[in-house]
């Protein structure tokens, strides 16, 4: 017992420390929203739902006939995190979306930390103090708590380290059955992380592919020794891999409503961000970050100028491992492609085309999100701090001053944790299930409010997580297919809803041409709506409202907060 108390500890801490980053939403489960992003957090609310329910009917959770009706929303090609889903549907079903949003975004922060924790304790042989700064810095490292303000399938790492010992194993020499025995835990750890978020499995690969060609450079003998067993393990984890996971690939690529390629491109490091501190970190502030990052979630390259320092040192200090040399290298490369293809300084471009040119339209590499190219870093600085500290240890000169500069230089990276807001009740014409004396179950609901062109596709879906998916939308939060098959944020405004929301901006009800009168009733159809509903209140409401009555040829009713308005079956 008294050997694994500090590893219990160890995880005790983490579990702890990830709660009090969360502890804004944690105060009341289900009724908060992440202060600087709740859109994404209402996105996976709705993801785990939907799960939820697809696991409780039997039904398929990666396409959504009630989202962006009536195309099926291909959900494979948008975050379902459909294995966390899975996991928490008893949760969800009890509790709420928003319970178990909270407690997948706190097991990613606690979960990534523990796991290279244990890495560095099994795999590397540090000490349980070494471990501990490395494993908290992997967990809690400002580009993974950015990620964990919406965005909790990419700060969920902690089938990472599992991946990279896994990955380190191939070749090596054993009995017959190791190689198709490791090739199956490969191809078992490389499913799971498709299912929790393939894009963490693409930067895994990229990272431990440029760490490969590193070492080969350095130790060709050792790498060619291992190749053909190595490629035995590799086919059977890709076998074992496509059984599990084909059927999502293939509707996320060929599958209903595939899209290829993101709108992506400004999402990208500034060469600023680097030596600056995240918004939620200790020594960081929101306004400061905002200057050299694209979002509150998006601050992967911020290490700050000290932890940079002690990186380089220890990398200097190790450099004799070559294991130390390749990871090293591996993570100037990644943080450079963050950069993108032009790379900028406080938001001016230096003139210089960046490395990530020669690769961004290949297929895969064209919907990454750049920045996070820079997250292959975070476990590299993790690993040279961790075994940085242990070779301090035995040297009496350096014994308690190093270990004093890695604090030093880590702390002030560490965050304060993220906020969070009071969420807008929906009307209680939806949330109280008032909405059925209008529409059937998985029928079309047309919502509408005080909201920008912009922000319908937030409200609609909010409001439809609300109804905990009764009925089917025509809009959301979510990438779907354009007409040119590149994928785009939510379905294109139709004539309807311009018109409506041309109310809500001017304060007048728009004079609609016979002609458009004509589109805007054929909407109706083409959505199947059953029932459209207009919250009560905002400056302009009652302008909204004539709109619809024009368009609807339906009085109004009130009810729970709306006017609503029953789509005559001439129309449905």
């Amino acid at each position: 017992m008294r050997r694994i108390w500090p590893d219990l500890m160890a995880v005790a801490f983490f579990v702890l420390a990830a709660v009090l980053v969360l502890r804004g939403l944690w105060a009341h489960p289900g009724q908060r929203l992440l202060a600087t992003n709740p859109q994404d957090q209402i996105l996976f609310e709705w993801m785990l739902q939907h799960t939820a329910q697809a696991v409780a009917h039997a039904r398929d959770p990666f396409l959504a006939p009630i989202l962006g009706t009536p195309t099926a929303a291909n959900l494979a090609g948008n975050t379902s995190v459909v294995l966390v889903g899975v996991l928490l549907a008893p949760v969800t079903r009890l509790a709420g979306p928003g319970a178990s949003f909270t407690i997948f975004a706190t097991a990613a922060l606690a979960g990534t930390a523990i796991a290279w924790y244990a890495f560095l304790r099994r795999r590397l042989g540090t000490s349980a103090p070494a471990a501990f700064v490395g494993g908290l810095f992997c967990g809690f490292a400002p580009g993974i708590v950015s990620q964990a303000n919406g965005h909790p399938h990419i700060a969920a790492q902690f089938f990472v380290p599992l991946l990279v010992a896994l990955t380190l194993n191939l070749g090596v020499p054993g009995r017959w059955w190791t190689h198709p025995l490791r090739g199956a835990g490969l191809g078992l750890v490389a499913a799971a992380q498709i299912l929790l978020g393939e894009e963490t499995l693409f930067l895994a690969a990229l990272g431990l592919g440029g760490f490969i060609v590193f070492y080969a450079v350095q130790r060709p003998a050792i790498v060619f020794a291992r190749w053909k067993a190595a490629l035995v393990s590799v086919v059977l984890a890709g076998v074992v891999t496509l059984s599990i996971a084909g059927y999502p690939l293939w509707v996320q690529f060929l599958g209903p409503e595939a899209y290829h390629g993101l709108p992506s491109g400004r999402y990208v490091a500034d060469l600023g961000s680097f030596t600056a501190y995240a918004g939620a970190s200790i020594a960081g502030s929101p306004a400061a970050a905002a200057e050299v990052a694209p979002n509150p979630s998006e601050q992967a390259a911020f290490f700050g100028v000290p932890l940079i320092l002690v990186a380089v040192v220890a990398a200097v200090w190790l450099r004799r491992l070559v294991w130390v040399r390749s990871a090293a290298l591996t993570a100037v490369l990644a943080c450079i492609a963050s950069l993108g293809v032009l790379p900028k300084w406080h938001g001016r471009a230096i003139g210089v085309p960046g490395s990530w040119t020669l690769v961004a339209q290949l297929p895969l590499f064209r919907d990454v999100i750049v920045v996070r190219l820079a997250l292959i870093a975070v476990p590299v600085i993790g690993l040279l701090l961790a075994v940085s500290w242990d070779h301090a240890a035995r040297l009496s000169v350096l014994r308690w001053a190093w270990p004093a500069m890695v604090l030093v230089a880590l702390i002030p990276t560490l965050p304060r944790g993220l906020g969070a807001t009071a969420a807008k009740p929906a009307p209680a014409f939806i949330s109280s299930g008032q909405w059925r004396s209008c529409a059937e179950q998985h029928g079309t609901l047309i919502a509408y409010g005080d909201t920008t062109r912009a922000g319908v596709i937030h409200y609609q879906m909010r409001l439809q997580l609300a109804a905990k998916l009764g009925y089917a939308s025509p809009n959301g939060y979510y990438f779907s297919r354009d007409h040119d098959g590149a994928g785009r944020l939510g379905r294109p405004l139709r004539t309807m809803d311009v018109a409506v929301m041309t109310a809500r901006e001017t304060g007048h009800a728009p004079e609609l041409t016979p002609r458009q009168l004509t589109v805007a009733r054929a909407d109706l159809v083409y959505w199947r709506a059953q029932c459209v509903v207009l919250q009560q209140g905002g400056p302009h409401a009652d302008a909204m409202r004539d709109t619809i009555t024009g368009i609807v040829q339906q009085p109004a009713q009130t009810g729970g907060g709306v006017w609503y308005w029953r789509v005559p079956q001439r129309t449905s």
